[in-house]
């Protein structure tokens, strides 16, 4: 037992004598005069302040003609506005000199659309199937008369089903406005 508690003496004695030259190097050593080594003088500047120039002028000239714009492949539909060479002989182009179409043809009635009847929409509370088209707004609209909440439908049916999704054919579960707004009263609309 003796040789053990000897072995860890002298490692904590090496541990200690580290420690107190470490701490006696950042305490008892002094620091360089300001101004020189790692300090930097904030108030000299670096290099001199210059004028801003303004950049010449990209003027066309008979020596120097303008450069087209550069285009951005990313956004520009380059792929559709090149240019095609002319078709061979086998393709050419059909003839012109078909009549032009009736005139005569009225264009089809401009669809307006009617404005909806300001009657208020009853609640509907119970389950609704996911139709194609549906969406959380138009259910909430459809359910509360407002599509304002979208959010606190979507949070209710969550809780029940973590992994809801408006796939046609989900069962849905539309609670009373009252319900809705006692549980999800931060997602409710002011």
């Amino acid at each position: 037992m003796g040789r053990e508690k000897t072995l860890l003496l002298a490692i904590l004695g090496a541990l200690t004598g580290a420690f107190v030259g470490v701490l006696s190097m950042k305490l008892l050593v002094p620091r360089p005069p300001a101004g020189t080594g790692p300090d930097v003088d904030p108030v000299t500047p670096i290099a001199e302040k210059q004028e801003l120039v303004e950049p010449p002028a990209l003027a066309s000239t008979p020596e120097r003609p303008a450069a087209p714009p550069i285009r951005d492949p990313f956004t520009a539909r380059s792929a559709f506005e090149q240019p095609v060479a002319e078709p061979p002989a086998a393709l050419a182009p059909p003839p012109t000199d078909l009549a032009p179409p009736p005139s005569d043809i009225a264009p089809p009635p401009a669809v307006i659309a009617e404005p909806r009847p300001e009657s208020p929409i009853t609640p509907v509370a119970g389950t609704h199937v996911v139709q194609p088209g549906d969406s959380w707004w138009s259910l909430a609209e459809q359910a509360y008369g407002d599509g304002k909440y979208y959010r606190a439908l979507f949070a209710w049916n969550r809780a029940r089903e973590p992994q809801i999704a408006l796939a046609p054919g989900t069962r849905l579960e539309i609670p009373p406005l009252p319900r809705l707004q006692a549980a999800w009263s931060k997602l409710v609309p002011q």
